[in-house]
């Protein structure tokens, strides 16, 4: 009997052996990343994150007793903290689609948090049929186009002109014909979420309203070229409540904010041509600038009223490789059409105080390898203020180096 039972459980490790060796064929593990090492100089200080790395505009004058501007400052900071480490992960097929997965982190931070601290930046699983994907997990706000971030090593990636967010989302990309790509999404924010009444960042926002962000994409893409337009809907709640005096009222306000966007890519020999033009409300949670102006309470109907802010920005960035050597320039300007709102008692968000802004920023990056480079860049940025706060304009340069190696990147 005894020895029977060993058969039976012999048999059943072998068979359990083989199906888990089977499995394991299916599974596939690369490691990737990037080596990301970053110096900068600024003539002045800016709105920034990272410990100024993640730089966006330069501050309005801040005056001393004695009249000195205490934002027109040098600083210089250098740093490795947007290096990245991520893993593809192959787990078979089912449905009869292909699935694969990302994890990826870098060390830039987490949400409200310090630079050096791990933070998430991908993780999700992503079914492909030959004409569709299902995406589900954390990965680029479907408003960020992987073939359309600018080409410059700046942290910043071209913010607040250029959308930079990641979101949990899950996402369905169709192709009705080979080169046409429908994108539906629907979004939650985390990390990159809206600017509340706290004036910091607050998921807490969109999860109080039970809708999630609604995005919608057409997009056509061949050899040479890749163009489309998009937008997405976002429904906030900026309060749960608000006490005045000893009472304490219940608040289900909610704010909709409307995104729309168009882009190009054109690729021909070694030149490179990106524009992306967006016009939208409240877009802080793009790292662009904007959000929403508040009422005072009002105390017959017991609520607040809200104003998001209408915003434009766009970007031209372009190209030319030759040898070793590629020259590109980043070019861009946003405009904040809501600037001053005087009705209003209370504004949340990003450059709420900012009317237009434009940056220059040309660079020239060599290659000692193909995933190998050395990057030097100059930026000039001038902002406008809105008239009652500075008549004149603020300008600040910028000199970045960037020393990047990429691997199974």
């Amino acid at each position: 009997m005894i020895r029977l039972k060993s058969i039976i459980i012999i048999f059943l490790l072998s068979i359990t052996f083989t199906i888990t060796a089977q499995e394991t064929k299916k599974f596939s593990l690369d490691i990737y990343g990037i080596l990301d090492m970053q110096a900068c100089y600024s003539t002045r200080k800016a709105y920034s994150a990272i410990d100024g790395l993640f730089s966006l505009y330069p501050l309005y004058p801040s005056y001393d007793i004695n009249g000195k501007d205490l934002n027109s400052q040098d600083t210089w900071n250098m740093s490795a903290a947007a290096s990245r480490l991520g893993v593809r992960l192959g787990l078979g097929e089912a449905m009869g689609a292909r699935i694969t997965g990302v994890i990826e982190a870098d060390f830039t931070g987490q949400a409200g948090g310090l630079a050096h601290y791990m933070r998430l930046r991908m993780a999700n699983i992503n079914f492909k049929w030959n004409n569709a994907q299902l995406l589900i997990g954390q990965h680029w706000s479907p408003m960020v186009l992987p073939e359309m971030m600018p080409g410059n090593r700046d942290l910043h990636n071209g913010a607040p002109f250029h959308p930079f967010a990641r979101q949990a989302q899950i996402r369905l990309d169709y192709q009705p014909y080979e080169k046409l790509n429908l994108v539906a999404a629907i979004g939650f924010q985390r990390d990159f979420a809206t600017i509340g009444v706290s004036s910091s960042r607050d998921f807490k926002q969109q999860c109080n309203t039970l809708s999630p962000e609604i995005n919608l994409l057409i997009q056509y893409r061949s050899p040479n070229l890749f163009f489309g337009v998009g937008g997405k809907i976002t429904t906030l709640q900026p309060r749960e409540e608000f006490t005045l005096g000893t009472n304490r009222y219940g608040l289900n306000t909610k704010v909709i904010n409307y995104t729309t966007t168009a882009f190009l890519n054109y690729k021909k020999g070694n030149d490179n041509f990106k524009i992306q033009a967006i016009l939208g409300e409240s877009m802080n949670d793009l790292s662009l600038l904007g959000g929403y102006y508040e009422s005072s309470f009002d105390t017959i109907n017991h609520l607040f009223s809200y104003k998001p802010t209408m915003v434009f920005s766009s970007w031209i960035d372009y190209s030319h490789s030759f040898g070793k050597f590629k020259p590109a320039i980043l070019m861009g300007y946003t405009k904040n059409f809501d600037v001053d709102e005087p009705e209003y008692e209370n504004a949340y968000g990003v450059g709420m105080d900012v009317d237009n802004y434009f940056r220059i920023a040309p660079r020239i990056e060599y290659f000692f390898l193909s995933n190998f480079s050395l990057t030097l860049s100059v930026e000039y940025a001038s902002v406008k203020f809105k008239d009652e706060v500075a008549i004149e304009r603020v300008g600040g340069f910028r000199t970045a180096f960037g020393l990047c190696y990429l691997f199974n990147y």
